[in-house]
């Protein structure tokens, strides 16, 4: 994925201007800021819900295409980008299962019947995960970290190039952030490229390539992840006085 002068924002007014910037298959980049500062707005930007204000973002995808995100279809989106909001969305009384599942779709055709190759990336999905023991409860009935880790099955299930996190710790304990750990090094370790934003500092740091920062009057830069260790770094960007 690139970055091409880049701007994003809300009808057609600009909130964000992006460095240039070439993102790697398998590479970590991890976004950081305040709130408000367009984190997820450039997520948003990036899964094609919200149309690009200037610039372009261009998508090297499955097929071997270099394809801009101002012309590609829906079809090729779903296979080559999955995201994770926190969004609260309702399972409509839908097992865990079926949530992961709806992963598939992009491959499955018009009738969505699922394959045995496709049953096992659910199954596998859901190993990643540590949400096989929910697959069969309904997804209404879990707890928000529950309802987290079986909707990140579902993105990891689509078999995704690219991986879009909204702060992907949100809603999880301390145990499954560490977790969470492991899963974005493991997929990283598969080629998946992973675009995140987090407030977790720690995590932030430990896990991504390179990051890019926007403060509280949405500027943004590319830094690398050793400058959240200094404290007059994050004092900056978080505008504390």
């Amino acid at each position: 994925m690139e970055f091409k002068n880049l701007s994003i924002g809300y009808s057609h007014v600009p909130l964000v201007h992006l460095p240039d910037i070439s993102i790697e298959k398998g590479e970590i980049i991890g976004i950081v800021g305040p709130n408000g500062s367009g984190k997820s707005t450039l997520l948003r930007t990036l899964t094609c819900s919200l149309p690009i204000v200037d610039g372009d973002v261009s998508l090297h995808t499955k097929d071997g295409r270099d394809v801009s995100l101002k012309e590609i279809d829906r079809e090729t989106a779903a296979k080559n980008i999955a995201a994770l909001f926190t969004d609260r969305i309702k399972g409509n009384g839908l097992r865990c299962s079926d949530i992961v599942a709806a992963g598939r779709y992009p491959y499955t055709g018009f009738f969505g019947k699922l394959s045995g190759s496709d049953i096992q990336l659910i199954q596998d999905s859901m190993n990643i995960t540590d949400t096989t023991d929910l697959a069969d409860k309904s997804f209404d009935s879990l707890s928000d970290g529950q309802k987290q880790r079986v909707l990140l099955a579902r993105a990891i299930c689509q078999e995704p190039e690219i991986l879009i996190l909204d702060e992907p710790t949100a809603f999880l304990d301390i145990r499954y952030q560490y977790q969470l750990k492991d899963i974005i090094t493991s997929l990283k370790n598969q080629g998946i490229t992973i675009v995140m934003s987090i407030h977790e500092l720690e995590i932030a740091s430990e896990c991504s390539d390179r990051l890019i920062t926007i403060n509280e009057e949405h500027r943004a830069e590319i830094n690398a992840p050793s400058s959240l260790n200094y404290e007059a770094f994050i004092r900056k960007l978080f505008g504390i006085r």
